[in-house]
């Protein structure tokens, strides 16, 4: 039987995911294409792809927006947004199915630890191999911030899950970022609130964006201390003034880390943000499994699209192996 290499991801901006597609053209190796949106046209639960076809599988995206339209008989955001969550909770159902049927040594990266990543617990993982890691603590209330300040010059607050877009009923869009917690700003903290994480901030040289694929690092520094937008957090991108990056090796000893916790995750590739401190010590920051990696590749000249091509290629060739 002919088997294929599938990538799941979604039909919008995906540049990266459509270079590797044609790399894979240009090695002839055959691939199938999910997008999340194609299963909104599912036929039925034997339409999905099946193990016994599947040589390899590369989870990059779920689903980039729904293609279905619903609406309520009478406008109401909050039952809107409950609504919305319970169907992307329908979807995930449908979607992390194939997780489960799906040989999992076939995945590139453990697809339910991916699904299901917790950044408290990555950050302990790292701690655990030997890096440095920011001080971190999750608190609720106004006053166990003052506590740690006493100890700490400035925190940030981040969220323990993802970062996110939330939208008002103008359609108008927020972007969530890592924020600056010091005594100047207490006043603006309610007495209680919901959990959230702090961490000491670190008053750093650089950052750095470091893609891990099969073993190997291709790393970039970003210096974004010197642009008032992007100094707490470079996703605040700067569009007239982008950040200055360029190739970077890491020490061999922090790569050594770095690799053992992507093995203890089960990955084989992802993205990892670091921070350099002013005293050139490496903080570890986060790993994202789906990481942008265009970012990366094109101004550092790594072609990760076609390594990733290579690396889907040279598991297709180990599965077609084993069943021959």
């Amino acid at each position: 039987m002919n088997r294929k290499i599938l990538i799941l991801s979604h039909a919008l901006l995906e540049t990266s995911t459509d270079k590797v597609c044609k790399w894979l053209d240009y090695y002839q190796v055959p691939f199938l294409r999910l997008n999340g949106e194609d299963l909104f046209q599912l036929n039925g639960l034997n339409a999905l792809p099946q193990n016994e076809t599947i040589a390899a599988v590369w989870y990059r995206r779920r689903v980039a927006e729904f293609p279905s339209k619903y609406s309520l008989k009478k406008e109401h955001a909050p039952t809107s947004y409950t609504l919305r969550r319970f169907l992307i909770d329908e979807f995930k159902g449908l979607h992390s199915l194939l997780f489960h049927t799906i040989d999992r040594h076939k995945w590139l990266n453990d697809p339910v630890i991916e699904d299901n990543l917790n950044k408290l617990h990555v950050s302990m993982l790292a701690g655990k191999h030997g890096l440095q890691i920011p001080f971190t603590e999750v608190v609720t209330t106004k006053s166990a911030v003052v506590a740690l300040l006493e100890k700490y010059t400035a925190l940030i607050v981040k969220p323990l899950s993802e970062c996110i877009f939330v939208e008002d009923e103008s359609r108008t869009k927020f972007k969530m970022l890592t924020k600056v917690i010091s005594a100047s700003n207490l006043k603006l903290m309610p007495d209680q609130f919901f959990p959230s994480m702090v961490q000491e901030k670190i008053e750093k040289k650089y950052e750095v964006r470091a893609f891990y694929l099969d073993g190997n690092f291709y790393s970039m520094a970003i210096f974004s201390q010197n642009n008032k937008k992007t100094k707490d957090d470079f996703r605040n991108y700067d569009e007239q003034r982008p950040n200055r990056t360029v190739p970077y090796q890491l020490p061999a000893d922090v790569e050594d880390k770095l690799r053992k916790v992507m093995q203890e995750l089960h990955f084989g590739t992802g993205s990892i943000d670091l921070m350099v401190d002013r005293h050139g010590s490496y903080y570890f920051l986060e790993v994202n499994p789906a990481g942008q990696f265009g970012m990366v590749s094109f101004p550092c000249n790594y072609h990760l699209e076609k390594k990733m091509a290579q690396l889907l290629r040279k598991a297709y060739s180990h599965e077609e192996e084993v069943h021959q």
